[in-house]
C-alpha cells in the first residue's frame, strides 16, 4: 500500500502549523510581506525534496502552499512564493523545469489568487472550503488538458492518479483552511479581548489606557492639543437624580462628543464625569471654533432632567510646543485649564498659558 499522499499531506500540515505560529509574533506580522513568500516557498521545496517511490501514482503537493498564500494574501504574496521553488528547480537542473515550474507553481499562484477576497484583508474573515477545491478542480482540468495536448494516449493509471492528485490536494488544502481559519478565530478573539481592555464599559468609548497608547505614538511625530473636558455640576446631578440617570447622562454625554469630534481625532473616556481628546488641530482659532462647537452640542441637548438644570460642559486646552512633548505634560496643563474653566463660570473653554497659571496659583 503506497502512502505517499498521507505522508506528503502530514509534513505540509505540520509545516504550516509552524508557519502560522512563526507568522503569528509581533516581529513577523510587520514584515509579512517578506516572510509570506519565504515561508511558503520554503514549504514548497520541503515538499519537492519528499521521495516518491517510482511506482507512485501520487505527484508531490509543491503548489499546495502556493494555493493558500494565494487564497489569503492574493497575487503579489503567491507569485512572490513561487519564486524560490522555482529557484531551486533550476539549480537543479530538473527536466522540463520551466513546464513543471508553470505548471505546478505559477499556474496555481494566479488560479488561486483570482479566488482572494478582499475581506480577507483584514483578518477577520474566513477563507471559504469551496474555493479551495475550486482551485483544485480547476489545476486538475489544466493538468488534464495539457497532458491530452502533449500525449498520444493516456492509460487508466493516468487517470487514476490524476483523481487521487484532486482528491489528496482538495484535503489537503481543506485541513489547511481548516487549520488557518482557527489560528484566525483564536486571533480573533485575542484581538477582542485587546478591545475591550482599552475600551469603556459605560460609555463605550476608549478608556485612558487605550487613549495613551495612541497620543503617546502621535505626540512622537507631530504637534498635537489636549482638550479635557468635564460635564459641570454633575455630582449635583446624581444626587438630585441618582445613579442610573447619571450613568445614562455619562452614555448619551459620551455619544454627543464622539459625534462631534473630528474624524481624525480620538475621544476617550478620562474618568469619572470627565473626557479626553486628541485633536490635530494647533490653530487657537480652529481650536477655539472646535472646542465651541463641542459645548454647543452639549449644551442644545435635551437631557433627562435639564427643566431643573440644564447640562454643559468645560473644557481645557493645551497645545503642544513641538513633536515629541512631553503628553503626560500636555494632559496636565489641560487638566489646569479645566479647572480655570469650572472657576470662572463654567460652560467654557480655556487655553493653558503658563503666565496666566503661575498668576492664578500665586
Amino acid at each position: 500500500m503506497d502512502f505517499t499522499a498521507l505522508t506528503h499531506a502530514c509534513t505540509l500540515i505540520a509545516l504550516s502549523y509552524m508557519a502560522l505560529k512563526i507568522r503569528n509574533l509581533l516581529v513577523i506580522e510587520r514584515l509579512q510581506a517578506l516572510a509570506v513568500p519565504l515561508l511558503t516557498g520554503f514549504a514548497s521545496i520541503v515538499m519537492m525534496l519528499l521521495p516518491l517511490p517510482g511506482e507512485s501514482l501520487f505527484s508531490d503537493l509543491k503548489f499546495v502552499p502556493i494555493v493558500i498564500a494565494g487564497l489569503r494574501f492574493g497575487w503579489v504574496s503567491s507569485l512572490l512564493s513561487t519564486l524560490l521553488p522555482a529557484g531551486y528547480m533550476l539549480l537543479e537542473h530538473k527536466p522540463n523545469w520551466g513546464i513543471e515550474a508553470v505548471q505546478g507553481l505559477l499556474l496555481p499562484a494566479i488560479i488561486s489568487s483570482l479566488f482572494h477576497r478582499k475581506e480577507y484583508d483584514s483578518g477577520y474573515s474566513f477563507i471559504r472550503l469551496t474555493d479551495g477545491w475550486s482551485v483544485c478542480a480547476i489545476l486538475t482540468v489544466a493538468r488534464l488538458a495539457s497532458h491530452v495536448q502533449l500525449e498520444t494516449a493516456e492509460t487508466s493509471l493516468f487517470w487514476l492518479s490524476q483523481l487521487l492528485m484532486l482528491v489528496f490536494s482538495g484535503l489537503t488544502i481543506t485541513a489547511l483552511i481548516y487549520m488557518f481559519n482557527d489560528e484566525n478565530k483564536i486571533w480573533m478573539m485575542q484581538r477582542k479581548l485587546e478591545l475591550e481592555a482599552k475600551q469603556d464599559s459605560l460609555t463605550r468609548l476608549p478608556n485612558l489606557r487605550g487613549f495613551m497608547d495612541i497620543a503617546k505614538r502621535t505626540v512622537r511625530s507631530r504637534r498635537i492639543a489636549i482638550m479635557m473636558v468635564d460635564i459641570d455640576n454633575f455630582k449635583r446631578y446624581n444626587d438630585t437624580f441618582g445613579h442610573l440617570h447619571g450613568d445614562q447622562l455619562l452614555r448619551e454625554a459620551g455619544q454627543l462628543l464622539k459625534t462631534a469630534v473630528h474624524e481624525q481625532d480620538y475621544i476617550a473616556r478620562y474618568g469619572g464625569e470627565e473626557f479626553i481628546v486628541l485633536s490635530h488641530m494647533t490653530d487657537e482659532a480652529q481650536l477655539s471654533h472646535y472646542a465651541d462647537w463641542m459645548r454647543r452640542t452639549i449644551e442644545d441637548h435635551r437631557f433627562y432632567g435639564d427643566a431643573v438644570a440644564g447640562t454643559t460642559i468645560s473644557i481645557g486646552i493645551s497645545i503642544s510646543r513641538m513633536p515629541g512633548d512631553e503628553l503626560r505634560r500636555l494632559i496636565a496643563e489641560a487638566d489646569q485649564a479645566l479647572y480655570v474653566s469650572k472657576q470662572s463660570g463654567k460652560n467654557r473653554f480655556t487655553f493653558y498659558r503658563a503666565d496666566q497659571m503661575r498668576q492664578k496659583n500665586a
